[in-house]
């Protein structure tokens, strides 16, 4: 869906039942024109743990990045992957991925193409034609300056029909991809890690897939809003996508979400949990989801804490719950972390440029060594414990 507008988002509450510590291995093998160099080999085994990233820009709070550590602090955690965004021309990285790396987080950068936005007519042949060649080095070099992992979320949801100037053109998707994939690698921007990612609807996801050798993990974004259709479970969402693409790379759910309008988004909350980690991990490979935890950013509240059962649905150790009381014995509900509550949400426009990301994966289960990356001509099949 359109940001500022939309539905699409990344949970803060998922993941971190699962959590432990992740080593990062540097791999420097293979061709380097078709190569992630930091690919991180191994991933997280997702059977017994998901990096959990998030989009975090809620009202009553100074800055998004007061207000991600507000959610850190009551979590009782990091986020390990924080979502930042950037239209075509906009330069990047900039202070706000150096914000996330000195908190610990990795970049999840989405980058979208020409003619997002009303009123640009810009279209994929700027990119096919090699006009916007130099301006593609220059941000291949600066990632490369950069010199941490980025996961790159290049032109997301193009099988959808919002950013005109490159929706619904598989064949030209497909090129301008390959274009800038090669003249990254020619750069050596190997920190990169090629995320493709598209909507969970329409379910036309093959014909924009760039192909193996030019994707290290698929991503798939979707949001539970009951303006667009019936209220769902996390399950019901996204299965069709996962099971479609399991083992084939690893996967992450690159953004989810549900609003007040949709209602009941502690049941929700509580459903992706248990789904995540009984098949979304071990089953299908997820190896990372986040969450748009925002108020601000649409005509939608999708904040975590949009009501206490949403909140009281994050589990431990993803919020630190209070102590129990000394009178009744019962621990008390846990506390929204934020200052104003959940306010009545207000359009803003979406722009991020601060949003973290972090602890480095290990490997993911069943699979060989090291997962194959852009460039590699084999998959992996392993499903991990079913």
């Amino acid at each position: 869906m359109i940001r500022a507008g939309r539905v699409t988002g990344l949970l803060s509450a998922v993941v971190l039942a699962l959590a432990g510590v992740v080593v990062w291995h540097w791999p420097h093998s293979g061709p380097a024109a078709v190569r992630s160099l930091y690919m991180p080999s191994p991933h997280p085994s997702p059977s017994r743990r998901i990096l959990l990233g998030a989009y975090t820009s809620l009202s009553g709070w100074k800055s998004d990045e007061a207000a991600i550590e507000s959610r850190e602090a009551a979590m009782g955690r990091r986020y390990n992957l924080q979502l930042t965004y950037y239209d075509w021309t906009d330069p990047f990285p900039d202070f706000g991925e150096a914000t996330i790396a000195a908190h610990g987080r990795t970049p999840v950068m989405t980058w979208y193409g020409p003619g997002k936005n009303p009123g640009d007519h810009r279209t994929l042949a700027e990119i096919t034609s090699g006009r916007e060649d130099g301006l593609i080095l220059r941000q291949a070099e600066a990632i490369k300056k950069f010199g941490r992992p980025i996961y790159l979320r290049l032109m997301i949801e193009m099988n959808a029909n919002w950013y005109r100037g490159y929706s619904g053109h598989p064949a030209g998707f497909i090129a301008a991809w390959r274009r800038i994939h090669g003249i990254f690698a020619r750069a050596g921007a190997g920190n990169v890690i090629w995320v493709w990612c598209p909507n969970l609807t329409p379910a036309n996801w093959d014909r924009y897939y760039p192909g193996n050798a030019y994707v290290d993990v698929i991503g798939v974004d979707g949001y539970n809003n009951a303006d667009q259709g019936p209220w769902q479970s996390f399950a019901a969402m996204f299965t069709p996508f996962l099971a479609h693409f399991a083992g084939r790379k690893p996967l992450m759910i690159g953004e989810t979400g549900t609003n007040t309008i949709s209602g009941r988004a502690g049941a929700f909350i509580t459903g992706m949990h248990g789904y995540l980690r009984r098949v979304g991990g071990p089953r299908y490979g997820v190896i990372a989801l986040c969450w748009f935890d925002t108020d601000v950013s649409d005509a939608y509240n999708w904040r975590v804490d949009q009501t206490p059962a949403a909140w009281r649905a994050v589990p431990a150790p993803a919020r630190r719950v209070p102590a129990p009381a000394r009178t009744g014995g019962r621990a008390p509900a846990p506390r929204s972390p934020n200052r104003d509550g959940a306010r009545p949400p207000r359009p803003a426009a979406l722009r991020a440029a601060a949003l973290r990301a972090a602890r480095r994966p290990t490997r993911w289960a069943a699979c060989p060594p090291a997962w194959p990356r852009s460039g590699s001509s084999t998959t992996c099949t392993g499903r991990g414990a079913a």
